[in-house]
Order: C-alpha cells, then structure tokens, then sequence
C-alpha cells in the first residue's frame, strides 16, 4: 500500500480544468458559468505582524472553509481512479494505493507502475505530492511470518524512491505491518489517561454530571474511534488495559476508591458497556444500517444474508457464516460479524431505526450481563 500526500492540494486547484471536468460531467452552461462566477477575481494578502502585502490575484484554488471547497475538490479528482489499475482508495485529499498479491516481486512491480502513471495525472491535473519521506510512503501488510523474511519494495519515483514503514497513520488510524491494532489501542490508551489525570486534577470543581459528561467527551469518543479496525485484533493483555482504563474512568465518575469493585450495576449506573460489549455493540449496528441499505456499499463484500432478495421477517434472522480456519480468521468482521448477529433475537433486527436498535442491543447486553456477573472482562 502506497499513501500519498499532496501539497497544497485545495490551493492548486487550476479553474480552467475543474470547469473543463464539470462540463464532461454534464453540468449545465448556467451552473457553470456560475461556478465560473464564483471562483474568478479573487484576490490575496500576506500579514507579517503588524504589516500587510498589497492584493494579488488568486487564479488556483478553491475556497477553504466553505461548504463548495471539498465538493469542487473531489469533482475535480473524480477521474483520478482512471489513471490506476489497482485500488484505488480516496477521501478529500488523502489517497491511497492498494494491492493484494502473494508475490513480492509482483506487488512491487504493480504498485510502480500504477504510481507513476497517478504521478503522471498529477502532473496533467497541475497538482503536487510532496515526496518527503514522512509524507508520502510505502507499507506492506501481512502475517507476522510472511512479512519477517520479506525484502523492502523499491517503488521509485525517477530518482526518488518512497520509504517503507512499519506503520503508517491513515484517516487518524495507526495501522502496522500485521494489522494487530496494538499502536491504535496504546495511541487511544494514552490519550485516555492523560485526560483522565487533567480531570482527576479538577474533580474539586466537578459534580457527579459533570464528570461523566466530560468523560463522554473527552475520553469515551477514544475508546470508539475506529474500533472495529483495532480492537478484535488486540492481545489479550492490551485488551486487559483497555478494560482496566474504562474502570478507571468509571471509579472517577462514581466518586469510587482505587481498589473498589466493579460490576454490572456500576456500568449500568454510569450507561456504559464493557469494552469488549461496546466493540459488539459498534458491530451489530453496522450490520443492521447494512439490512437496512444505509451502510457504505463494500459491507456487500462483506456480509451475505441467507435469504436474497426482497428483505423479509426471515431474511433478518440470518447471515451466512463463512468458513475460517485460523485465528486471525476468527477475528475478521467478515466471520465475527455473522456469528454475533445470528445470535440475536428477531425482534431486535425488525427495530424501526437505528438509535432504537442500538438501545435494546445495550438492554440485552446489560441483561445478559447480570446473568454471567463473575465474566472475566468485568473485573480488573
């Protein structure tokens, strides 16, 4: 995988051949001529301190900072995928190069070409990457076995060649060579702590609500970003870590001691579930927006549900659980994500909308919960 960083991307952005694009696309003359309108005659300043420069003409670009920046943006890059033969993977600026193969010469080779041939439509389209060795980069996913003997790809740009890492940050996600999630979760585990100690600092101004209305906005969100691309991947003993942070967090909150106990009627006092339930939770929701037509269209490839076609009282029941026979099998979404659903109950799945789905899946947790209460995830 090639991520790629553009320089100044909204700035360069050459008028004449985004109202080109938008004219193949089929925009009328009108609402070209008032996007025309609207990025023409547009003037710049420079502050140093106290001083400004005089006005100069901004002929590139479009505005930051408003709601038509983004949109003519991606308009402007929608035939990019054209140049490439891979995956192609786009959001806002941020671009992607994705190959799956087993040989290493092969990726190697595919990734070259189709990297130059998207430097060659930069070049064309009057945009930039920025080359930097921290910028644009070069990683390679794989098992811990395949990857320990396997040479760094030389992908080159002229002269210059693209570094590989051993992880790479993309769309906010720490991701490794072996996809573990163990540079996500202790990124999301100290981010945690730290605010945790800021709030243990100022718990003398805070009431019980304000305390946990804080800890919902600064330090639940880290425990749910991405993490159904981190979490089901995690080491027992990270795992472990993360539970023990969320009890932290639930002792400050209830004006506990260190050392207190922490059991279902604490979780349901504060309205949260345990780690590994809120993981679940995350999962079965994006299963039911993927009933429901309001997931992204890759969960196609993903889930498949027993019964095609018009959905039915049936059809929810179930999905088909593929075949996997290794551990890291077990842990994709595309096997956990079935086994979970199809355990739950039908009137669940026939929910009205997804806010209500999401608290009767909690209800059902919480009530199962109280049946296993010495579960070994509860207590640290």
């Amino acid at each position: 995988m090639i991520l790629i960083d553009l320089q100044k991307a909204f700035d360069t952005i050459d008028h004449k051949i985004l109202l080109q694009k938008m004219n193949y696309l089929h925009f009328s003359d009108s609402v070209i001529k008032w996007f025309k309108s609207y990025l023409e005659n547009r003037t710049f300043s420079v502050q140093v301190e106290d001083s400004f420069s005089g006005f100069g003409d901004l002929n590139c670009g479009v505005p930051q900072g408003s709601i038509l920046g983004p949109l003519l943006f991606l308009l402007y890059v929608n035939d990019m995928s054209q140049s490439v033969s891979c995956d192609l993977l786009l959001y806002a600026d941020d671009s992607c190069l994705v190959f799956e193969g087993k040989d290493i010469d092969e990726i190697e080779n595919r990734l070259n070409t189709d990297f130059n041939s998207l430097c060659d439509w930069f070049v064309d389209n009057k945009l930039s990457i920025h080359f930097g060795e921290d910028k644009t980069k070069s990683i390679v996913f794989g098992t811990n076995r395949k990857i320990k003997n396997l040479r760094e790809l030389d992908i080159r740009r002229g002269d210059i060649k693209i570094k590989q890492h051993p992880q790479v940050v993309y769309l906010g996600c720490t991701l490794d060579r072996t996809l573990s999630g163990d540079a996500m979760a202790t990124k999301a585990l100290g981010k945690i702590n730290g605010r945790l100690k800021f709030l243990y600092r100022k718990q003398g101004f805070l009431t019980p609500y304000l305390k946990r209305l804080l800890c919902n906005a600064l330090i639940q969100p880290h425990f749910d970003f991405a993490c159904l691309a981190w979490y089901t991947n995690l080491k027992k003993i990270l795992k472990k870590k993360v539970q023990i942070t969320q009890n932290k967090c639930i002792r400050f909150c209830l004006n506990m001691e260190n050392r207190d106990h922490i059991g279902v009627d604490e979780f349901r006092k504060i309205n949260w579930l345990p780690t590994k339930k809120r993981f679940e939770q995350c999962l079965l929701v994006n299963i039911y927006k993927f009933f429901n037509k309001m997931a992204p269209v890759y969960y196609d490839e993903m889930y498949y549900p027993a019964v095609r076609g018009q959905i039915t009282r049936f059809s929810f029941q179930k999905l088909i659980l593929p075949s996997r026979h290794t551990n890291r099998g077990l842990r994709t979404l595309g096997y956990l994500g079935p086994r979970l659903w199809n355990g739950v109950h039908s009137d669940l799945k026939l929910s009205s909308n997804t806010n209500t789905f999401k608290h009767k899946i909690k209800d059902a947790f919480f009530a199962r919960l109280q049946k296993e209460e010495d579960s070994p995830y509860i207590y640290y």
